[in-house]
């Protein structure tokens, strides 16, 4: 498996503590996430962004594209000297826009961009300062939730984000921006030696996404990719969301060909169990009587069942009720119906009681009782 991380990094001066703290513990995050995670290949890779002149005259933005060399890494990152910077927004757009369109990477990889920084965009819809040199946003014309928005449209459910705030100033903003795409995360981090902690984290949630992948990508291989996704779930321990999340981005990747095609479910592999009830010895024809059961479903699907009631006369045999009942995923229900046998018939009579999953009979019982 693949992982690719892309650092979108602040480089003006108030970030150079927190950027020494990535630098030194890069190596021991490296080793961490790949101990969690066999065969797994890192690559890095850096966007520094400052700002636009006349804030700023040393650069806008430097890429450094994607290397599995760590080392060359850590020496990238040690000579990101800080500048001084001019207002306090900082070309945050400019960073994300390289990140996306000038790094390289690769459509079966998994992807992380981790974006940090103590400044907030530029323009109005991300800050409210009065310093900000360039009120109507970015002055090349990009902007960072639409740059965002892109990425997740490219990449799909294999592209994680994370926004890492260095600063109460940015809160706001780059909330803003981890919650314009789907599973974006804002991380709030006020000390320098807390940021190689939350990459960490942020790493080693990925790396036990990856090895759920590889689960699932194992179980559609063994079952040449035709199972029922509630009992694929089931099988390996995880939630029906989480398979359904982990088949589209595995199709994403590329690792897998197609969506798998569905098996239908029996009750054995579902364990589906049904108690019956009683039914009184005697009935008086045309009042109602309450027949209670119970259905046990400890599978993560939601399962329907039918349920068939029929009374037998000597002269007739007449259906009393015909009903779907739907069963929650995880539950132990108590089922009641009213019968109500509709004859005028008197004496001897059977009710017959039959629950159906699908085409397969689930339970039947006969209950001999007598109608006045």
């Amino acid at each position: 498996m693949n992982l690719e991380v892309a650092f979108v990094v602040d480089t003006t001066n108030s970030m150079s503590d927190d950027i020494d703290a990535v630098r030194k513990s890069l190596l021991d995050i490296v080793k961490a996430v790949i101990s969690r995670t066999q065969n797994l290949r890192i690559r890095f890779g850096i966007v520094s962004y400052r700002d636009h002149p006349p804030q700023d005259r040393t650069y806008v933005t430097k890429v450094f594209d994607f290397t599995e060399d760590i080392k060359k890494v850590q020496r990238q990152i040690a000579k990101l000297n800080p500048s001084e910077g001019g207002d306090i927004p900082e070309a945050v757009a400019d960073g994300l826009f390289d990140a996306r369109t000038k790094l390289s990477w690769r459509d079966d990889a998994y992807k992380v961009l981790l974006l940090v920084g103590d400044a907030p965009p530029h323009g109005r819809d991300y800050n409210s300062l009065r310093d900000d040199y360039f009120p109507q946003g970015c002055p090349n014309g990009h902007d960072p939730r639409q740059e965002l928005i892109s990425m997740k449209q490219m990449f799909g459910s294999a592209l994680f984000v994370f926004m890492c705030g260095c600063n109460p100033l940015v809160e706001e903003s780059f909330r803003l921006l981890a919650d314009s795409v789907e599973g974006g995360t804002y991380y709030s981090l006020l000390e320098a030696d807390q940021l190689p902690g939350a990459i960490l984290g942020i790493l080693e949630g990925v790396s036990d996404l990856i090895e759920a992948d590889r689960s699932v990508l194992a179980y559609f291989e063994a079952h040449d990719g035709v199972f029922d996704l509630a009992e694929a779930a089931s099988d390996m321990g995880l939630e029906h969301r989480e398979v359904k999340t982990s088949l589209s981005r595995l199709m994403e990747l590329g690792k897998i060909p197609r969506w798998p095609k569905g098996r239908p479910l029996t009750s054995s592999t579902i364990g589906l169990q049904v108690e019956l009830g009683v039914i009184p010895d005697a009935i008086v024809a045309g009042r109602p009587v309450n027949y209670r059961f119970r259905v046990k479903n400890p599978s993560q699907a939601v399962v329907g069942i039918r349920v068939v009631v029929s009374l037998i006369t000597s002269e007739d045999i007449s259906e009393v009720a015909n009903e779907v009942i739907e069963i929650g995923p995880r539950s132990d229900q108590i089922e009641e119906l009213e019968l109500v046998a509709m004859t005028e018939e008197k004496g001897r009579a059977s009710f017959k009681i039959q629950i159906f999953y699908g085409s397969q009979t689930v339970a039947s019982e006969v209950y001999e009782t007598r109608l006045y």
